[in-house]
């Protein structure tokens, strides 16, 4: 199989449309295994959003439906925290119900006091997080409303205007749409999108609702407990679908930022399929990337903003969850009924001991960051559903990342297949190489389970946890290589199925640098404490091969590496750490040159 990359042909920006997950319920936030997997999930720089239900449970207040209401955001502003101080951003969905106090949303009396409560909202979190920070938010309706939603189809735009009018009164720049359904074209997204074209404003008495951004939800394969194969393809015919209602009844419409922010290869988080905890999921993840920018983006002009996976859960290796969560409790109650406990929000930490391993549906989004700001036009047997896609970027003339995948739907399929990679016209004669891999030899901690006996807890060892954390991080096939020329052959050998990620980069002339805002959180383990250090990378951060944490009792050193394996992502969990000393992060960019950040003294 060969494709030939132009690499100085660009064709196009190339937005990072996949960068978020989601998960139910918001109390979750509140929860020390739900905060170390968000660290982890933000550190692979493949994350941007994070889409919560029921994050206005969290609210709290008195006389909620009078005349002078008075809000609790202390509950709320503990979640929102753990989110923006991992730089990450809320998808906020208006869903919800402070104090159960609401019943009608046909009841102008509730519909005023609802858009006074998103108003205020809304004005509390630009208090707390700056308007340009939540400008760069979403908010989005009530989740699923032709599945969830409790109070009748006028009920529904009712409410929708109170969002509408309570965010625009704070801030007319806030982006507000929906109304992320999950049955393709239901009368609930035919309802909301007539309502916002030409439906009559309850509040306002204008004809038309402002609609910033219109999402649906669209997975690969009904619930079951049987391994049902995905029909990837399936999703973005749907999708075509509502895109062509949209053009065909409502086109002034047509050029909204449109997105699925449930894409799921399986509905039903909690049902067991081990294929979630392999390599599959990461190249799965690839191929239906590839399909709704092949799709959606080039054969139809989709302005595709978000492409959502709903695996934001905390669970056991089968469960659809970015991370395996070994532990010596059950699933919460609230993440089992998808429900916020409001009484029962924030558990005793000491009561939670836990570890997390990365799963590679987790480690690919480290891989796919690496991925440039501009398109390269690639030539070949470029098929959207055939088993080997080809993603051709470039960042400037300083680097050039070609995604290759092997994936398909069928998660028994085994096989392999050789690509050879004509590049040409390189933007620079010298550069650096780098191969990163993801298949069932190479970044697959299950794998490493597997071969230490498939023990859990209580029976599972620190040696098998270490030896996990070995096999977790985004890994190189081979120490990156200096290569001269502006054209180059690459023969690369993918089994099924495999994630591929070639960095080509040139020497910007100087060592990277350093990493910031050095920080460490504290764990309960179930083996052994662990201390979770995390820092925010630098702006070559894409130049880096690893990132090296050392330990010292003293400032003054010397200092010795405590992260046994290479690693892009920016943050790792130190296992039984000393109570006292100073932690330093080095970055290392491929050329070997070094930057230390500050020291962080223990304790700070």
């Amino acid at each position: 199989m060969h494709f030939t990359v132009n690499c100085n042909n660009d064709i196009g920006p190339f937005t990072h449309f996949w960068r978020s997950t989601g998960f139910s319920p918001a109390s979750l936030l509140l929860n020390a295994d739900m905060q170390q997997q968000l660290t982890y999930a933000a550190s692979t720089g493949g994350i941007d959003y994070v889409r919560v239900h029921y994050l206005l449970d969290l609210v709290r207040g008195k006389d909620l439906l009078g005349e002078n209401p008075v809000y609790d955001w202390s509950v709320l502003d503990i979640a929102l925290d753990v989110l923006v101080e991992n730089n990450l951003r809320p998808f906020f969905e208006l869903m919800g119900n402070p104090g159960g106090v609401f019943t009608d949303f046909t009841d102008m009396a509730q519909v005023y006091a609802w858009c006074h409560l998103v108003g205020e909202l809304a004005a509390h979190c630009i208090n707390r997080y700056s308007a340009d920070a939540v400008r760069s938010w979403y908010f989005e309706t009530w989740n699923e409303p032709d599945a969830w939603w409790p109070y009748g189809e006028q009920g529904l735009l009712n409410y929708y205007d109170a969002c509408s009018e309570g965010l625009r009164a704070v801030d007319p720049a806030l982006r507000f749409g929906g109304p992320g359904t999950s049955e393709t074209l239901s009368p609930y997204f035919k309802a909301v999108l007539a309502h916002c074209d030409n439906g009559t404003n309850v509040l306002t008495d204008e004809t038309g609702v402002r609609l910033d951004f219109i999402s649906v939800h669209e997975k690969g394969a009904p619930p079951s407990r049987e391994d049902i194969t995905p029909d990837t393809a399936g999703i973005y015919e749907r999708e075509i679908q509502a895109v062509r209602y949209i053009r065909e009844h409502h086109p002034r419409f047509a050029d909204l930022p449109f997105m699925n922010n449930e894409c799921d290869p399986q509905v039903g988080w909690r049902h067991l399929h081990t294929w979630r905890a392999l390599p599959y999921y990461a190249a799965i993840i690839c191929r239906m990337l590839n399909q709704h920018l092949l799709h959606l983006g080039d054969d139809l002009g989709v302005d595709y903003a978000l492409l959502g996976g709903d695996h934001g859960f905390v669970g056991e290796w089968g469960h659809r969850t970015l991370t395996a969560r070994f532990a010596d409790f059950a699933d919460s109650r609230a993440q089992a009924e998808h429900q916020t406990q409001a009484d029962d929000l924030q558990e005793d930490p000491a009561r939670r001991a836990f570890e997390l391993i990365k799963k590679p549906a987790l480690t690919v989004k480290a891989l796919l960051n690496l991925l440039g700001d501009r398109r390269c036009n690639v030539q070949g047997a470029l098929l959207p559903d055939a088993p080997i896609g080809v993603i051709a970027t470039r960042r400037a003339d300083a680097q050039v990342a070609i995604l290759i995948y092997h994936s398909k739907d069928r998660f028994y399929a085994d096989g392999e297949v050789t690509v050879e990679l004509n590049l040409q016209s390189l933007p620079f004669e010298d550069s650096i190489i780098a191969h990163y891999r993801i298949d069932d030899d190479h970044s697959n901690p299950f794998a490493a389970w597997e071969t230490h006996g498939a023990k859990r807890h209580p029976w599972a060892t620190p040696d098998i946890y270490r030896a996990m954390r070995l096999e977790q991080e985004p890994a190189l096939l081979e120490l990156p290589e200096h290569i001269t020329g502006h054209d180059q052959t690459l023969t690369v050998t993918l089994p099924l199925p495999a994630v591929s990620l070639i960095v080509i980069s040139a020497d910007p002339g100087h060592a990277p640098a350093p990493v910031t805002r050095l920080r460490t959180r504290r764990y309960t383990g179930l083996a052994a404490p662990g201390c979770m250090i995390a820092w925010d990378p630098a702006a070559d951060a894409r130049l880096i091969q690893t990132y090296e944490v050392s330990h010292s009792a003293t400032s003054d050193g010397p200092f010795k590496r405590v992260n046994p394996a290479d690693t892009i992502c920016t943050a790792y969990l130190h296992v039984d750490p000393p109570d006292t000393g100073y932690y330093r992060v080095r970055a290392v960019d491929y050329w070997g040159r070094t930057s230390d950040s500050k020291l962080l003294k223990i304790g700070d």
